[in-house]
């Protein structure tokens, strides 16, 4: 009887053995493959075909368009932004109406436009977005600081995507032309201009191992961080309560996030720096 359960465990050993021998070189496998392919996770966005930034796939980023009016008072314009949907994706960051359509306001038109609730009509439609706006007396200049649009994309594909934002703004009340098709209105001293610039996320906020995803996998990652396990990761997202340091408690906000329970800090949320 103890020669058969001697047998037996060196069978189950031996068995054991085995499949952790083929995942090893399954895994190994994988790798050569990966590396092999020199795939690029990332997307290049471009504009008129100058390089505006470089993110990662799965992740989001914000697209600006600031607009220095050289001093001259806008009364009001319109804006379309043109992208392929291929690669990005508008980001629905907003508030929700009533008819399950997104009140996109509070986020696409910081500073004084967002502030005077002067943004009418915004609209998504397949590969574009549009929008106008208008007050009475206008609304100020602007100068570079004030983004005049800002929206938040995600990049779903690698490659290069070119983002294109034309805007007409006008200005008096004869309704001259201050920008039209983006092109400035060269009779004007000084002349206005408009510049763009795309800002990547810092981080997401509860995603440990960079994958751009919030999974309980990051809960055991952040695990392995708090023994001393030497793994590579990124503090801004590692950080899953916010307190300023990666630890146990940081897994634990993780899984109470998963299981629906309260959270701490900013878990679920991109960090951009222009926002803190």
């Amino acid at each position: 009887m103890k020669m058969k359960r001697i047998l037996s465990l060196i069978i189950i050993t031996a068995l054991i053995a085995s499949v952790f021998t083929v995942f090893s070189l399954n895994t190994a496998a994988e790798d050569v493959d990966i590396e092999d392919t020199g795939a690029d996770n990332t997307l290049t966005i471009t504009c008129r075909r100058q390089v505006l930034g470089v993110v990662e796939v799965g992740s989001e980023f914000i697209y600006q368009v600031a607009l220095d009016s050289a001093g001259y008072t806008v009364t009001g314009g319109q804006g379309e932004l043109r992208y392929d949907d291929r690669y990005v994706t508008i980001v629905e960051h907003g508030d929700k109406r009533s008819d399950g359509t997104i009140n996109m306001n509070t986020y696409s038109f910081p500073t004084r436009i967002r502030n005077t609730n002067l943004v009418t009509n915004y609209l998504g439609r397949k590969n574009k977005a549009v929008y106008n706006f208008a007050k009475y007396g206008g609304v100020g200049s602007f100068t570079e600081d004030d983004h005049y649009f800002k929206i938040r994309l995600k990049a779903i594909k690698s490659g290069t995507v070119e983002i294109t934002h034309y805007t007409t703004c006008i200005y008096g009340d004869k309704d001259t032309k201050l920008i039209y098709e983006d092109a400035s209105n060269r009779q004007l001293d000084p002349i206005p201009y408009i510049i763009r610039t795309v800002e990547p996320a810092q981080g997401y906020v509860g995603d440990a191992d960079g994958d751009w995803n919030l999974t309980v996998m990051d809960a055991t990652y952040l695990q392995r961080i708090s023994v001393g396990e030497d793994l590579t990761y990124n503090e801004v997202s590692a950080d899953a309560d916010s307190n300023g340091k990666v630890d146990l408690l940081d897994s634990l906000n993780v899984l109470r996030y998963h299981a629906g329970k309260q959270t701490k800090g900013k878990i679920g949320e991109w960090i951009f720096a222009s926002e803190q």
